[in-house]
């Protein structure tokens, strides 16, 4: 098992190495980086936990993939009374996930991995496939809304472990961050009063109440708890030998919902 301090180390690198490759003076001039999240590369390098030298040539196109992925969300609709400077920025914040994309391309084809190119391509179409499903509120059922979340969350994730034959991983991965994406949407919710997530549920749930009432909005915080509870339940019967760190995450993760929220809130 990775020891602690071996596995911040070796995540610390790799955060720079992604940085190193993200870093474009320009388009940072104009167009915010995303954040890496920490998380999918706990999970990621936790899965090579035998196999550290394998690691970072799955890890850092993974992640190149992610953040352009993110970056393509920040893309605003084009307003009919937009100033220059922000018709620039939509452009260029365009470009710069177009431009994130190219560089997981790259970084696999000059080791010429057309296995990993497939299995990440894989993981594009179905990540967007679900994204389409999802702002295009072409989603008639709870369970389906709540899946197609937790594909576009964790399918780089999953793809890779059925390509390594780790199901487990996969598994895991997948209760995982859709726990995380719905305590954020909750805590969302609770600040704003609305997320996509619960838009959704509220079309889902309520198609002919507009705005809905109060007590209709804590119904759709109960079903969230609900989903909320069945990934933790989901996560604590898979029996993975976590290293310490994914194992202290995860208890955080999988704790109170206050202390969640409370990180959640300091992370944002």
């Amino acid at each position: 098992m990775i020891r602690l301090k071996s596995i911040v180390t070796k995540m610390a690198m790799l955060k720079e190495q992604i940085e190193r490759f993200l870093h474009h003076p320009y388009l940072l001039q104009h167009v915010p980086l995303q954040p890496i999240d920490e998380d999918r590369m706990l999970l990621s390098l936790s899965m090579f936990e035998n196999e550290q030298e394998e690691a970072d040539s799955y890890i850092v196109p993974m992640m190149l993939v992610q953040i352009a992925l993110d970056t393509h969300d920040e893309v605003t609709n084009s307003l009919p009374n937009q100033t220059d400077d922000e018709l620039k920025t939509r452009q260029l914040t365009v470009l710069a996930g177009d431009l994130y994309s190219g560089l997981y391309y790259d970084y696999l084809a000059k080791r010429n991995d057309l296995a990993t190119i497939h299995v990440l391509a894989e993981a594009i179409k179905e990540i967007n496939e679900h994204k389409i499903r999802l702002y295009q509120k072409d989603i008639s059922k709870l369970e389906s809304l709540f899946h197609s979340i937790a594909v576009i969350e964790s399918s780089l994730i999953a793809k890779i472990g059925e390509h390594l034959s780790r199901p487990v991983w996969s598994k895991f991965a997948y209760h995982y961050l859709l726990l995380k994406r719905l305590i954020r949407e909750k805590e969302q919710f609770i600040q704003h009063g609305t997320s996509v997530l619960f838009e959704q549920m509220a079309t889902i749930v309520f198609p002919k109440n507009k705005p809905i009432a109060k007590e209709q909005k804590h119904y759709l915080s109960h079903i969230c708890n609900r989903y909320i509870e069945h990934c933790k339940k989901e996560l604590l019967s898979l029996s993975l030998d976590c290293n310490e760190l994914l194992h202290m995450r995860l208890t955080e993760l999988i704790g109170s919902f206050s202390v969640a929220v409370k990180k959640t809130v300091e992370e944002g």
